[in-house]
């Protein structure tokens, strides 16, 4: 992927070190795993259409996330989050759950006596 920085220029990242995006009105912050972060003007939308579907998610009207950068997922008192392996914890919309799950095929084990 190709963004431009105002400090260094156009560069290439790579998509595999993107963690997650966050949508802000029609900007997006890019987080990548060496923690470098940077703002770009395109909208979160933009990035969902262009980068691949087999490895980003949505998550919420603000966040997208690299499936193999999702340590667990957990549901609490404010509903479903993931836990990123970088210490990130990104809320899931309740609409999106229900998608997310069966897309993510997350089962609960089975009490089963045999």
């Amino acid at each position: 992927m190709r963004v431009y920085d105002n400090c260094s220029g156009a560069q290439w990242l790579s998509v595999a070190d993107l963690v997650y995006l966050e949508g802000e009105l029609n900007y997006t912050w890019l987080q990548f795993a060496n923690g470098r972060r940077i703002l770009v003007p395109y909208t979160l939308k933009r990035f969902e259409d262009k980068l691949p579907a087999s490895w980003f998610i949505r998550l919420h009207r603000h966040h997208m996330v690299n499936r193999k950068f999702i340590e667990r997922v957990e549901c609490d008192a404010s509903g479903p989050v993931f836990y990123l392996v970088t210490g990130v914890i990104l809320p899931v919309s309740r609409r999106r759950w229900f998608i997310l799950r069966r897309q993510l095929d997350f089962h609960r084990p089975t009490n089963s006596v045999k």
